[in-house]
């Protein structure tokens, strides 16, 4: 068998998400990859692969041999719209869209949409969406069945990611930070949390009778990846600033450093595990003598901040530590709805 050699007619790396999408080229067709990115061992590692177009007359049926080998196929003509488009791309007219979330990649050319890979595509089942199909294939399904729900997603993301995002962070930054300091007063610390890495993410935080108040600042300003699999509203719920309040005669000076850090790591959750962290939400979190913590959205409290960021979408969600034994009861719907109730009721000092 002659060998084949393959060559990447485009690259990009999701602005958010772990994740990067690769077209590629191997003479006799083109496929739209997306890969996760191993930061430690410095690779890339096939999600998914769609089919795309052939670069040759469509053969009857899949070349099994090929295949065997690991060889990505021509599709056969039975399976294709238009057989004749064989014609070879110009990589000036390549194109790689990514959604707001940065977890759904698009392959445009001559602005023409192509194909979609949403970070769900498994590559086994499910690998893709694409054009000039008649029918559901191994290495890609009918775009035209789901056009109407994310062509203009990927349109929204283009126009998302060509903004001035020092621009975004100003409009963003700084009437939520204004109204903060009206509730709070003066800032006493401000910690980055990304590192001076894109997107800025900060943590303020503010001193009110004894008690410390955290605040992140930057994560509202992107969706949360999968929100969509939580909720049919789901623009509604997929940005989300988090805070914590602590009282100074609990939490020592390390032991704040510690919180901290841990919310950091809540900040990039979304993004690396490509889900959506939401109201009720309780995750496995250490904070000083407790084990879990549970997610509280502040329009839920009698007493929400009334914040500029919520006119733009944006939920404040307060982390509330919880015990070993408030966790469990969590797990049951009835021991739940009463725990919240009392959180809700004593949600935060203030």
């Amino acid at each position: 068998m002659e060998q084949i050699k393959e060559e990447s007619l485009a690259f990009s790396q999701s602005p958010l998400c772990p994740i990067a999408a690769d077209v590629i080229s191997d003479g006799e067709s083109i496929y739209f990859y997306m890969y996760d990115l191993d930061y430690e061992q410095q690779r890339l590692i096939a999600r998914s692969a769609c089919w795309v177009k052939n670069l040759k007359a469509a053969p009857d049926a899949f070349d099994q041999n090929a295949i065997a080998k690991d060889h990505q196929p021509m599709l056969p003509k039975q399976f294709l719209q238009d057989p004749t488009d064989i014609a070879p791309w110009d990589e000036d007219n390549i194109e790689i869209v990514w959604s707001k979330e940065g977890h759904i990649a698009a392959l445009y050319y001559q602005k023409e949409l192509y194909s979609i890979i949403p970070s769900w595509a498994d590559g086994k089942s499910f690998s893709g969406y694409t054009r000039n199909l008649k029918e559901n294939t191994m290495v890609g399904w009918k775009l035209m069945d789901a056009y109407e729900a994310l062509a203009p997603r990927m349109q929204a993301g283009k126009a998302f990611w060509a903004q001035e995002f020092n621009e975004v962070w100003k409009a963003y930054h700084t009437p939520y930070f204004e109204d903060l300091c009206k509730i709070f007063g003066k800032a006493s610390n401000c910690y980055d949390l990304h590192k001076d890495q894109f997107p800025s993410r900060l943590l303020m935080t503010f001193e009110k009778d004894e008690v410390l108040y955290a605040f992140t600042i930057g994560v509202g300003m992107f969706a949360m990846p999968n929100a969509d699999s939580y909720y049919d509203d789901y623009e509604s719920y997929a940005r989300s600033e988090f805070a914590i309040a602590l009282r100074k005669d609990v939490y020592s000076a390390d032991e704040q450093m510690e919180v901290f850090a841990r919310i950091a790591g809540l900040c990039e959750l979304p993004w690396k595990q490509m889900d959506c962290l939401a109201d009720q939400h309780t995750l496995d979190m250490q904070l000083h003598d407790t084990s879990y913590c549970i997610l509280l959205d502040d329009d839920h409290f009698a007493d929400a901040l009334a914040l500029s960021i919520k006119k733009q979408g944006v939920h404040l969600t307060w982390i509330h530590p919880i015990t070993q034994e408030e966790f469990k009861q969590t797990k049951d719907e009835q021991q739940k709805a009463v725990l919240l109730g009392k959180l809700i009721q004593e949600p935060h000092t203030r």
